[in-house]
């Protein structure tokens, strides 16, 4: 038989499809990290992304084998596919083994930690273990070898329907996002919760589309699916054991709980100039902390990271099961009432789903035309609900206001400007490296000097009802905002962990805080822990439920703090960064983001890995 190109291009196709079912076999090995769904739905994505993902995989790694076909003949064709099947199958059980220790896949990162990581504190495998890895090495190129030399050199198989094969796979590969897309905006988490086992799945969304184009109400969906008694995450191990918690009986008043987060804001931007209201209030009576750092450079996680007091690895797992924080599902066991107001909307975050999925009814957004507008808006809303509060419930209650007009570096043309010059509005066009960033800098005081004006009132009003004193109060960013600060043309968040989109205000008040400024590293991790002990009771050890620290310990100080992005991470030292991206790529800088040339991992990046898994089964 002619060795011909579409001859070729068959075998190496049928040699990969051949694949799939030993893909399948040590894919098994993702299935103790699998909640296994029981309703039709999940069954049904389950089978089709099994198929179709996985399918989709081993024709990805055909498209080198097509392209060596235009020049290899088939008689050598047989080596380059053995060497690349035997890889192939490899690195999916080295990602099976990564992924039940750490549950985040191989990336260049964990080669690179393996490589650097010359103690053993992160990797140590026995003789036998490096034994059997050699031999499954060998037992895999035995097999793809004899494999590839019947079907790509013998051409056997040449009647086996591969064209129906590939499009059965690709049916499935369709049906499987499509049956997310769905499953998403529903909030089915029996098909949500299964997707972080597969590597490099990337599911389909359409959540904002569907609302946009009138095919979806977010909150009738949300309601069918609320679960005021949600469950923990199957997979995770906590709390590690079960929480005991119950207020002060000594008393007299269960106290208040109430976060204010204020998007974008800055750590340099607290003070009796900038925010005069917040600085009176609080500046003789609270405890602010002047080296404290969010958990995220974004809102997202930002935000987790406070209200759950995990690290950004987990917020993906706790997205697709829509795991709520033991935060305000404590909140909820001992009756308080929830008062949960932002200015943008909470599913535009996926805050409905993760930090508030087991409140219901839950508000979703405030209605305005601006940012500014919206928080006008949610002050005044909110100051009808205490309110209402006062009038009908004794019960304690627990509020958010999330303010939103710095993040869109909006101010209302009557509000007070007291920094100038500014600009009238922000078009990040207009900015390069360049770019003087006062003008701009001072349009983000601006706002933030408004939001402090409206959070005059809030005070004004907790005060005259008599509930300032019995109210924790955590005043605190999601984020913070670069402005060009080291010429290097960052503008905005999410795009890097120094200090100007991470280094945030912090401030407590309320009973039992000790006023004072502290300088040690804190991080938003350590706000949940501080709550569930002296808001909420809780005399757990905080590491049965939390990684952080309790915020009020006298001498709280850490080494280094842990940040991610929506992709990335960063581990925050006081001298260095280490950036880890979506991809494992890595890079080491100083604070002022200039590399460190030949710098190698310092002991908190294998720190770091231990922690990730803490709460991992």
């Amino acid at each position: 038989m002619h060795d011909t190109l579409k001859r070729r291009w068959r075998g190496t196709l049928l040699f990969a499809l051949f694949q799939l079912p030993l893909v399948w076999l040590i894919a098994l090995r993702y299935s103790p990290y699998l909640a296994m769904p029981h309703d039709a739905m999940g069954i049904a994505y389950l089978i089709l992304t099994w198929i179709g993902h996985f399918g989709m995989l081993v024709l990805l790694g055909w498209l080198p084998l097509a392209v060596l076909a235009l020049v290899l003949k088939a008689r050598w064709l047989w080596l380059p596919a053995t060497l690349l099947g035997a890889l192939g199958l490899s690195a999916l059980l080295l990602d099976t083994i990564v992924y039940a220790q750490y549950r985040f896949h191989v990336n260049a990162f964990m080669v690179s930690l393996f490589l650097n990581d010359k103690d053993g504190e992160i990797f140590s495998f026995t003789t036998t273990t490096w034994l059997a890895v050699v031999g499954c090495v060998v037992a895999a190129l035995a097999l793809e070898g004899w494999l590839a030399r019947r079907l790509i050199v013998g051409n056997r198989g040449r009647r086996l329907p591969v064209g129906i094969a590939c499009g059965v796979i690709l049916v499935t590969l369709i049906g499987s996002h499509g049956l997310h897309l769905v499953a998403d905006a529903r909030y089915q988490r029996s098909v949500t919760q299964q997707v972080g086992i597969y590597p490099l799945l990337f599911p389909a969304t359409a959540k904002g589309f569907m609302e946009d184009h009138g095919w979806l109400d977010p909150r009738a969906a949300r309601a069918a699916r609320a679960d005021t008694n949600a469950k923990q995450a199957q997979n995770l191990d906590w709390p590690k054991n079960p929480l005991s918690c119950q207020a002060d009986p000594a008393s007299s008043a269960m106290p208040n709980v109430m976060v204010v987060l204020i998007d974008s804001w800055r750590a340099d931007e607290y003070g009796p100039k900038n925010t005069p209201n917040l600085y009176a209030a609080l500046n003789d009576s609270g405890r602010r902390y002047l080296d404290h750092y969010s958990g995220g450079n974004a809102t997202r996680n930002g935000a987790m990271s406070l209200f759950y007091g995990l690290t950004g690895n987990y917020y993906a797992y706790l997205d697709d099961t829509q795991t709520p924080p033991l935060l305000i599902t404590q909140l909820q066991k001992q009756d308080y009432a929830m008062g949960i107001f932002s200015s943008a909307s909470l599913d535009g975050v996926g805050f409905d789903r993760t930090i508030f999925t087991s409140v219901d009814p839950l508000r979703l957004s405030t209605p305005g035309d601006s940012p500014a507008g919206r928080d006008r808006q949610m002050t005044e809303d909110w100051l009808s609900w205490v309110d209402q509060q006062e009038q009908e419930d004794d019960s304690p209650w627990f509020g958010m206001l999330f303010y939103d007009a710095p993040h869109g570096y909006d101010v209302p043309d009557d509000a007070e400007q007291p920094y100038q010059p500014s600009v009238n509005g922000m078009d990040y066009l207009d900015l390069g490296p360049d770019t003087d960033p006062t003008p701009y800098f001072n349009r983000h005081r601006n706002a933030v000097h408004y939001d402090d004006e409206l959070l005059g009132r809030v005070i004004d009003d907790l005060k005259a009802k008599g509930e300032w004193d019995n109210t924790m109060l955590v005043v605190t960013a999601d984020h913070g905002q670069s402005l060009n600060d080291f010429g290097k043309n960052y503008w905005g968040h999410n795009s890097n962990f120094a200090s100007p989109q991470t280094h945030v205000p912090m401030v407590v008040n309320g009973p039992g805080v000790e006023p004072g400024q502290f300088e040690g590293m804190t991080s938003h991790l350590d706000v949940m822990p501080m709550l569930m002990r002296h808001a909420l009771g809780c005399r757990n050890p905080l590491s049965d439920y939390a990684q952080g620290e309790d915020l009020l310990a006298p001498d709280i100080d850490h080494p280094w703090v842990q940040s991610s992005s929506y992709i990335d991470y960063g581990i925050i030292e006081p001298e260095r960064i280490t950036v880890v991206d979506g991809t494992g790529q890595w890079n080491i800088v100083d604070r002022q983001l200039d590399p460190i040339e030949d710098a190698e991992f310092s002991p908190a990046v294998f720190d770091a890995m231990q922690w990730f898994r803490q709460f991992y089964r």
